[in-house]
């Protein structure tokens, strides 16, 4: 969890004698300084413990950046580590593990270089900005100088070396790649005297290229980087790109140059001293254990080990299984470099983890991304699946392509393995028609398919459009194209559009549709009532505030001949009352039921992400039907109901008094809530969960019986004012004169279904361990309590549930810093210094910024409005303008931790905010931005300065692009008079 006080590395804890690789000394014809001497460096990674790892060779202790050596949202726990070659290795998680050290030892490239290193990769980049996931390198990219041992895309080994004027690589062949899921021995050399660069594999070489005729020029000045690129790429202000992924053991830096012979030899001679004489079988499976603790992970829904989820997709049953499939970048908590993760059930709600099923791959439809689509079974072979391929060397990037599994071959019905086709499925060429326009070819993706009477049909996502030449000059809104066929495989006929939106008078679904889904649906008793629903999830173009928040649906009928649906209402409605509840995929199960499957948003910014390891999880799946009234019904699905555990609460016919009295000695962030209640006469009726004691921090769930609506109110939930928080609701009906609601709570998630006709899906993030209660009022009347249950929920995995972790209360004796959060909306309380960039009109509501969005500024119970300094006034010279802030002068107190929000420029010398010692007006610590307008909190640790006086000041001496900064939620802990 987050310290308060500074990380302090000590040692690293070495267990068990280990043998290190050994290398063969240098032929004897090599001798005379040309053959591979001593290493100058070596790096075993046999700790089984700590943040460190030994440089065997001067004995220093290297650290390991690590996402959770001082975790935020979980217990501190160490970087993963795991059986090796030999001994133990050492787990990169591709997005926070780094080996930071000082340099090589005392190597001289002049006379030759030579690194071994043995590597078990999860996933290859892509090779974001053109740079190489860096296995170790201590180089200059821009002054050429240094050494760089890395891969490319799709596993391709390289090896970099800096001369001054040029920066040489030697490429492996493409064929012979560092492999996915087992150990490779990758050799680098670099032969002076042939003027020669060399790289091997497992011993054999693979690929050579030529030097100039002078001599090597190292880096010494840049740090020395195992995992990660001297010159990675920040990704939205917050993740470095071009790290490894995966194991690795053994790393080596030597003087001097292999040979052919002698690397063949020195690679045998090691895998004839392992066990068997044959290298182990790595394991990289991703423990769920990672996030023991965290107090906002949910625990029985369906969410990835580790990194990024978005929508679930292609669920399908097959032989008694359950199978769904998930957006997954395996690289970090973001967005990229999309795989198909898999998991399967017996029941829909355990679930198991399976290997990915599809990665980005040279030879495939989907070179640079396999993303959403959907599965359905083909006969004997089993389920196929269609995915959207993205490939960045087409002019339109996205078409769809076929996976078939392995089962034909192997009768495995996990179905593990699977194939992607080469050639594509459906394509969107220039002037497809669809409706008034064309297809917008460069949205065509998201393939929804079923087989119905032998005839295959394919919805794809995109919209409507007019070009000129490959310009869009007019949108008409979204649509799902139509394909058909009698095999997956095709030939698929366009049939045009299925429905689409008028952007004029039906705007809410957007510019182009997303994830479009038909299902039948069932009555209320599972009988055929001749309707569907379709569902579509909105895209835009730009920035629009409702992205990624909605889903919209209608019900009609769809016409299998003309391939058109026939809406019953002209104007969608939204599927469900949160803004969390998007992505949807379905599929019919073998009992008949329409069921859903969403992607649950967590809404959090890009740093929560990263302090997390995870970003989102799949929503519960979801019954849908037709209700007698011609409505939508939504129900949980009755397997939901296999999660309980121990029922916690049984109450028939009570008063809300009685009910509630019941409820005072339950708590819990892992619960299943069914209740029926009468209003009789009551306005309102109120349950709250996650709810302390004193209410400083609690979840509202209410009906309003005037107004015949439900809403939850998290205006409370969070003392966090990171957190994103507000009302949300809709127009929800009594059910015969009752209230029937049904709520699942697992930590972070909060699912409400109301009468069987909608759902709230929300998220909430508390930070008090004693938020576990519940409560349940009533406001005027005598409502009575006919049902109300309650059960502690089990986990959806086979790991233990571990209980969430909370940070220790921070003091509360100190006084805030004036208008710290500019909730007065002006600079009451702050100083213009100098310049002309800071005003009152600098302070600002805003949510988003005009080229895209959102801030994520602080949201708190002082300033529900969310004011905050925007250092960017294109009124008052834009970027070009200067000026400095500053702030009340207070003595520090409290634990001398200091917090707030920056973004804007990254710029530490000219555009930053600091604290300032008032005495002499020197600068104790100051943060800058990043180069992008989300804010990220960042923590200055000024214990060593309590009870001096000291103010904030806020620098802007920069222009140009970037040249501002701003500024939100400044917590000074202020020592009281």
């Amino acid at each position: 969890m987050r310290r308060r006080t500074a990380l302090t590395v000590v040692s690293a804890a070495i267990g068990g004698a280990v043998v290190p690789l050994s290398f063969a000394s240098a032929p004897a014809a090599a001798q005379g300084g040309r053959g591979p001497q001593s290493p100058t460096a070596r790096w075993d990674f046999d700790e089984r413990t700590g943040t460190v790892t030994r440089e065997a060779v001067s004995g220093s202790a290297d650290p390991i950046g690590y996402v959770f050596d001082d975790a935020r949202y979980k217990p501190d726990s160490d970087p993963v580590r795991r059986r090796g070659v030999s001994g133990r290795a050492l787990y990169f998680d591709g997005y926070s593990t780094v080996v930071t050290a000082q340099s090589p030892g005392a190597l001289d490239p002049a006379d030759g270089m030579t690194i071994d290193v043995w590597i078990a990769p999860y996933a290859c980049e892509h090779g974001i900005d053109g740079k190489p996931q860096a296995l170790v390198n201590q180089h200059d990219p821009d002054a050429r100088t240094g050494f760089l041992l890395g891969l490319r895309r799709f596993g391709q080994i390289v090896f970099q070396l800096g001369f001054g004027t040029e920066l040489v690589e030697v490429r492996g062949a493409p064929d012979r790649p560092a492999a996915k899921h087992r150990w490779t021995h990758v050799t680098a050399t670099y032969d002076p005297a042939a003027r020669q660069l060399r790289l091997y594999r497992d011993g054999r070489p693979i690929g050579t290229a030529a030097t100039p005729d002078k001599t090597p020029v190292p880096a010494p000045d840049e740090p020395l980087l195992i995992g990660r690129h001297n010159r990675a790429t920040l990704l939205n202000g917050e993740f470095h790109a071009n790290m490894y992924m995966g194991l690795m053991d053994s790393l080596v830096i030597r003087p001097g140059t292999l040979d052919d012979p002698t690397a063949q030899r020195e690679h045998a001679d090691t895998i004839a001293a392992l066990p068997g004489g044959q290298t182990p079988r790595p394991d990289l499976t991703h423990h769920r254990t990672r996030f023991d603790g965290d107090r906002h992970r949910p625990q029985f829904h369906m969410l990835p080990p580790w990194h990024w989820m978005n929508e679930p997709h292609a669920p399908v049953y097959f032989k008694g299984k359950y199978h769904i499939f998930y957006q997954h970048d395996p690289f970090g908590p973001y967005w990229g470099q999309i795989h198909w993760g898999h998991a399967v059930s017996t029941d829909l709600v355990h679930w198991r983890d399976l290997p990915m099923a599809l990665a980005p791959a040279a030879d495939s439809v989907g070179p640079d991304g396999i993303w959403s689509g959907s599965a359905h079974v083909d006969g004997d072979r089993g389920p196929v699946l269609f995915f959207t391929g993205g490939d960045d060397r087409l002019p339109y990037r996205q078409r769809t392509g076929l996976a078939v599994s392995s089962y034909q071959a192997d009768g495995d019905t996990d179905l593990p393995t699977w194939t992607m086709r080469s050639e594509p499925v459906t394509e969107a060429p220039a002037g497809l028609p669809a409706g008034p326009g064309t297809a917008w070819a460069e949205n065509f993706r998201d393939p929804f398919v079923w087989e119905e009477d032998g005839v295959w049909y394919q919805l794809v996502g995109s919209g409507i459009v007019d070009y000129d030449g490959t310009r869009v000059t007019r949108k008409y809104g979204g649509t799902a194209l139509v394909h058909t066929a009698r095999r997956p495989e095709g030939p698929w006929t366009h049939r045009g559009p299925l429905y689409w939106n008028d952007l004029a008078t039906v705007p809410e679904p957007g510019e182009a549709w997303e994830l479009p889904v038909l299902l039948p649906l069932p009555g209320p008793r599972g009988g055929r009532t001749g309707k569907h629903i379709l569902l579509v999830s909105p895209w835009w173009e730009s920035f629009h505030p409702s992205a990624v928040k909605h889903t919209y649906y209608w019900i009609g009928t769809f016409d299998k001949r003309e391939c058109r649906f026939v809406p019953d209402h002209e104007e969608p409605r939204e599927f469900d009352f949160g803004e969390h509840f998007t992505g949807p995929s379905g599929f019919v199960t073998p009992d008949g039921r329409s069921v859903l499957f969403s992607i649950t948003q967590d809404r959090r910014s890009e740093q929560q992400h990263a302090q997390s390891g995870w970003a989102h999880n799949a929503g519960m799946p979801v019954s849908v039907f037709l209700r007698q009234d011609g409505t939508l019904g939504v129900e949980p699905i009755a397997e939901a109901a296999g999660l309980r555990g121990e029922r916690l609460a049984r109450v028939r016919r009570a008063s809300v008094e009685e009910a509630n009295r019941s409820l005072t000695e339950i708590s819990g962030d892992l619960l299943d809530i069914s209740a029926v209640i009468e209003p009789r006469g009551a306005e309102r009726i109120t349950l709250a969960v996650r709810a302390c004691a004193d209410g400083t921090e609690e979840t509202l769930l209410c009906y309003d019986t005037a107004e015949r609506r439900f809403w939850i109110d998290r205006g409370r939930s969070s003392l966090d004012p990171d957190v994103r928080k507000g009302v949300h609701g809709g127009t929800v009906e009594l059910d015969g004169g009752r209230l029937r609601l049904r709520v699942l709570l697992d930590r972070s998630m909060l699912e409400a279904y109301v009468n069987g006709t909608n759902s709230l899906t929300s998220r909430v993030y508390p930070t008090r361990a004693d938020a576990t209660g519940l409560r349940l009022t009533a406001r005027g009347g005598a409502a009575h309590v006919l049902e109300l249950d309650v059960w502690r929920m089990n986990g959806a995995y086979d790991t233990p549930v571990a209980p969430a972790a909370y940070d220790p209360p921070r003091p509360t004796d100190v006084d805030a810093l004036p208008n710290h959060d500019f909730a007065t909306g002006d600079l009451t309380g702050w100083t213009v210094v100098s310049g002309t960039t800071f005003s009152d009109a600098n302070v600002t509501t805003r949510t988003d910024w005009d080229w895209g969005g959102p801030f994520y500024q602080a949201e708190t119970a002082d300033d529900v409005s969310g004011h905050h300094l925007w250092g960017f006034n294109p009124d008052a010279g834009g970027d070009d303008a200067t000026g400095v802030l500053r702030s009340a002068t207070v003595v520090l107190g409290g634990d001398g931790m200091v917090d707030l929000l920056v973004s804007g420029g990254n710029d530490p010398d000219r555009c930053y905010a600091a604290v300032v010692r008032a005495d002499d007006g020197k600068v104790l610590a100051k943060a800058t931005g990043r180069g992008v307008e989300q804010y990220r909190r960042v923590v200055l640790d000024l214990s060593a300065h309590i009870g001096e006086r000291v103010y904030v000041e806020v620098v802007d001496r920069a222009t140009g692009g970037w040249g501002h900064i701003n500024v939100d939620d400044v917590n000074v802990p202020v020592r009281r008079d």
